[in-house]
């Protein structure tokens, strides 16, 4: 059974779409791309999001139940992979054009589930970056930390051997939702968290909720199978 890959393309990135389908190897050739993310996936057909999206539900339940307070575990739960493309010219067509042929080696290399059981992902590519010298980021997230390190380990496989002119990357694991670590009360003191606490409060309920709302709108935009299907 071999995975596939689905980009569901914001219409500000289809220039860059274009030139890959076109299997263009200069992003100079891409056009004008704006601000926003497109949608990825890579499973095998037929995976249900259920078995592969966080449970956002969960996560609010757990809070709520707990006088809006978090575990330390839950946040290791949500970790991501960022990697990021970067040039001199800020255009970001040349650094998105840059991911999106990073992510079709991945998908060529990794394709056999049997083979790499653990390189399944979803994730997003774009950004919405006020400083063109952030470059843009393909944001990755698996279904546990071992796949997620697998996977971190196989790009940094690939990236040495992928020539993108006037492109460099860079990579870097980080927490899924990155906000909550920075409203939970300790948890980034080491000396807080040296007294040997296990959860943390939420310090502001209302961004929270807010944060996982944002979180829902991302995923009816992830593909499970190709559209009209």
């Amino acid at each position: 059974m071999r995975r596939g890959l689905l980009v569901n393309w914001h219409e500000e990135h289809l220039a860059v779409r274009d030139a890959l389908e076109a299997k263009e190897h200069d992003p100079a050739t891409t056009g004008d791309t704006g601000r926003g993310w497109s949608y990825v996936t890579f499973f095998t057909p037929g995976t249900p999001h259920r078995s592969v999206l966080f449970d956002i539900d969960k996560l609010e339940e757990l809070a709520r139940s707990s006088g809006f307070y978090l575990p330390a575990e839950v946040i290791g739960q949500h970790n991501k992979i960022v990697l990021s493309a970067l040039s001199a010219d800020p255009n970001p067509s040349r650094q998105l054009f840059g991911l999106g042929s990073l992510l079709q080696n991945y998908a060529k290399t990794f394709d056999e589930k049997r083979k790499y059981p653990h390189h399944g992902f979803y994730g997003k590519m774009g950004g919405f970056f006020e400083r063109p010298e952030k470059g843009r980021v393909l944001v990755i997230y698996a279904t546990s930390d071992e796949a997620l390190l697998e996977i971190e380990a196989s790009l940094q496989q690939l990236l040495p051997n992928l020539k993108i002119p006037g492109v460099t990357f860079s990579l870097h694991l980080s927490n899924g939702l990155s906000d909550i670590p920075r409203m939970l009360d300790g948890f980034n003191d080491p000396d807080y968290r040296r007294t040997g606490a296990t959860h943390y409060r939420i310090t502001d309920p209302g961004r929270f909720e807010t944060l996982l709302t944002q979180a829902r709108s991302d995923y009816h935009r992830y593909l499970f199978q190709r559209p009209g299907r």
